[in-house]
C-alpha cells in the first residue's frame, strides 16, 4: 500500500532535474547503475533494487553486486567505486574514509570520483522517497 505519492510536489522536480545531471556523467551506464544498484540494496529499497537491477542488466552488467568483494569478476575500477557507494550510503557510520576516496581517486580519477559521489547522493534520496511511500 502506498502511503503517500513521491512524485507530487516541486521537490520531486528538483530532484528529478539533479538525477538528470547526475545521468550525463563521463561514466559508463552499467557503472553507474551498479552504484545506484548497490545503494539501494543497502537501503533495502525494493523498487530500486528492482528499477536498477533491470537497468544494469540493459547495461551489460549482469553480475549481483551485494558480494563485489569477494567476487573476482569485479575489476580493481569497480571494487574503489562500489566502496566509495558504500560509504556515501552508511555515512552515519562516520566520515567516508581516506582510504576509500583516495582508492576511489587513484582507480577512476577526481572528477569522475565526484561523480560518483553524486550518483550516490542521489539515489539515496530516491531511496528514501520510494521507501517512506512503500513503493515495491
Amino acid at each position: 500500500m502506498v502511503r503517500l505519492d513521491p512524485f507530487a510536489g516541486p521537490g520531486f522536480a528538483a530532484l528529478g532535474a539533479l538525477g538528470k545531471a547526475v545521468d550525463g556523467v563521463d561514466l559508463p551506464v552499467g557503472f553507474v547503475e551498479l552504484v545506484r544498484l548497490r545503494c539501494s540494496q543497502i537501503n533495502g529499497c525494493t523498487y530500486c533494487i528492482r528499477l536498477h537491477g533491470e537497468a544494469a542488466v540493459a547495461a551489460g552488467e549482469t553480475r549481483d553486486v551485494s558480494d563485489w568483494r569477494t567476487d573476482p569478476a569485479f575489476t580493481e575500477p569497480e571494487r574503489a567505486v562500489l566502496a566509495l557507494a558504500e560509504a556515501v550510503t552508511l555515512v552515519h557510520d562516520g566520515h567516508v574514509p581516506d582510504t576509500v576516496l583516495d582508492a576511489a581517486i587513484h582507480a577512476i580519477g577526481e572528477v569522475r570520483t565526484q561523480q560518483v559521489v553524486w550518483a550516490a547522493t542521489v539515489v539515496n534520496a530516491y531511496n528514501r522517497l520510494a521507501i517512506s511511500a512503500r513503493l515495491t
